[in-house]
């Protein structure tokens, strides 16, 4: 059987990422920085929504485990759906916040904000496309819950293995934009404050 556990709780982890990744914001001050501003409060809004789906989402890993040992694979199934859904909703979040960070940096504004929201808008959309490959894995690892068929186990294996090696690359090079985001910030107090 293959191991859901890690790749749930690579989904936690990377849902809290997510939601790390986007909590900053800008000191703004006139109109264009003021549009600015409510644009990252918008996508502020939408890293919430992000945060809700995570903490509703918390308690499927042990779920789809009981249901597994139990030998129950419609519910694990079931389950597994659930967080299927639960990655769709944050992606489309994820990817509203994305739009609202990018267009945001190409407002007229201070070129230190610019960047930065550049870089945020870069390391949410890496961030999108990790999930993107987790979600491969869970969706290829819930077509094969319950399978007698080895070649059918052996393919949902690989593809997990592999999408969690992809998932890992995306969100490391996620992180590493991020950091700069941060440098930038650090660097900058006077223009960006942390978020929430």
């Amino acid at each position: 059987m293959l191991d859901l556990r890690a790749g749930l709780r690579l989904l936690l982890i990377a849902l809290a990422l997510l939601i790390s990744l986007l909590v900053s914001s800008c000191k703004l001050g006139n109109s264009t920085l003021d549009e600015a501003n409510q644009i990252n409060q918008s996508a502020s809004a939408d890293i919430n929504e992000i945060e809700k789906i995570v903490q509703e989402n918390k308690g499927k890993e042990i779920e789809v485990t009981r249901a597994l040992d139990r030998e129950d694979y419609e519910t694990a199934r079931k389950q597994m759906n659930d967080v299927i859904s639960a990655i769709d909703r944050g992606l489309e979040r994820g990817e509203s916040a994305a739009e609202k960070f990018d267009h945001a940096s190409k407002l007229d504004i201070d070129p230190t904000i610019k960047e930065y929201l550049s870089y945020r808008a870069q390391s949410v959309n890496k961030a999108i496309e990790a999930f993107k490959e987790l979600r491969k894995g869970i969706v290829a690892f819930r077509d094969a819950t319950g399978s007698k068929d080895k070649a059918v186990t052996e393919k949902a294996k690989t593809d997990v293995q592999q999408a969690s090696q992809s998932f890992d690359s995306l969100i490391s090079e996620a992180q590493r934009l991020e950091g700069k985001a941060d440098d930038i910030a650090r660097r900058s107090p006077d223009k960006i404050k942390p978020g929430k």
